[in-house]
C-alpha cells in the first residue's frame, strides 16, 4: 500500500493533523545578525563568551516563559534553539511571548549583539525531534526577506490570530482597533508600513537583572548607543545599513522619552 492509499483510507486531514500533533501558534522566529563572522573569529575567548551568552540568554528565556505561563494561567511558551536560530511558540499566550521577545532583543544588544526576525501565527507540528508547518515557513519567509533591518516585524496573520484568541479568552468581540490599542505599547510601525516590535519602548521601567544588580531603560538605552556606535564604523555597506537603521530608532526613541543626551548624531 502506498502512502497515499494508506492516507486516504485510514485518514483524514482532522485525523493527521491530530496524529501528528499540528496545531495554530501564534509564533516568534529570529537569528543573530553576523553569527557567522562571530564564529569564525580565530579567538577562543570571544568565541566561549559568545558561548556563554547564547546559554545565559536561553535560561534567562526560560524562566521569564514559565513567569508568564503561571502569570497568566495561560499555556506554555516552548522553546526551539539550532545555533543562533532561535524560536519560540505559544498556542494562547501572544502578550507574554510578545513581552518574551521585547525583553530577549533587549538583552542581546546588552551584550553587543543584534537580531533579526519575525512574529506570526500558523500551523505547526512541535514535539523533541520535529519542527514542521506554514507557520514555520512563513515565520523564516518574514525573517528573511522582509525584515532586512535588526527588527522583528509583526505579520498581520499574528494580530488575526491575537484578536480571535483575545475573543475567546476575555469572551469579549474585540474589533482589530481596540487590539491594536492592547498592543501599542510593543510596537512601531517603520518607513515601509511594516510593524515590528517596540522593544527598547517595551523596556521602559523595566529591570533587568544582571550581575551588578539593578539595570534598567537608561542602561539599555546606554548599551544600545553604545552597540550602534561600534556597528557604525564597519566597512561593509550592508552591515552599515543595518546600524543606519539601529540609529534612526534609538534615536525616535531617546526624542519620545526626552533623552537627547543619548542621541546619536
Amino acid at each position: 500500500m502506498t502512502i497515499d492509499e494508506k492516507i486516504s483510507r485510514e485518514y483524514n486531514p482532522d485525523n493527521l493533523r491530530e496524529l501528528f500533533g499540528m496545531k495554530k501558534y501564534f509564533i516568534a522566529y529570529f537569528d543573530i545578525l553576523g553569527f557567522e563572522n562571530f564564529i569564525n573569529q580565530d579567538d577562543k575567548y570571544k568565541d566561549l563568551k559568545l558561548l556563554y551568552t547564547i546559554n545565559d540568554i536561553i535560561a534567562n528565556s526560560r524562566m521569564m516563559a514559565s513567569y508568564f505561563t503561571k502569570a497568566d494561567n495561560l499555556k506554555e511558551i516552548k522553546l526551539k534553539v539550532f545555533s543562533d536560530n532561535f524560536l519560540y511558540c505559544t498556542e494562547e499566550n501572544y502578550l507574554a511571548l510578545i513581552s518574551l521577545v521585547s525583553c530577549l532583543q533587549s538583552a542581546f544588544i546588552t551584550c553587543n549583539l543584534i537580531i533579526r526576525g519575525s512574529l506570526c501565527y500558523g500551523d505547526l507540528v512541535f514535539n523533541n525531534e520535529f519542527l514542521y508547518g506554514k507557520g514555520l515557513i512563513n515565520a523564516y519567509k518574514i525573517e528573511s526577506e522582509i525584515a532586512i533591518f535588526p527588527r522583528i516585524v509583526i505579520d498581520e496573520s499574528f494580530f488575526i490570530g491575537a484578536q480571535k484568541m483575545a475573543n475567546q479568552i476575555y469572551k469579549k468581540d474585540l474589533s482589530r482597533n481596540e487590539l491594536l490599542d492592547t498592543l501599542d505599547n510593543f510596537f512601531c510601525t517603520d518607513f515601509d508600513n511594516n510593524k515590528f516590535i517596540n522593544y527598547l519602548g517595551a523596556v521602559d521601567n523595566l529591570t533587568i537583572d544582571k550581575t551588578s544588580g539593578s539595570y534598567g531603560f537608561i542602561e539599555v538605552l546606554k548599551d544600545h548607543a553604545i552597540t550602534i556606535k561600534n556597528g557604525l564604523l564597519s566597512s561593509d555597506k550592508k552591515i552599515l545599513q543595518k546600524y543606519q537603521w539601529c540609529r534612526t530608532y534609538h534615536n525616535k526613541i531617546c526624542k519620545q522619552y526626552q533623552h537627547d543626551d543619548l542621541f546619536i548624531d
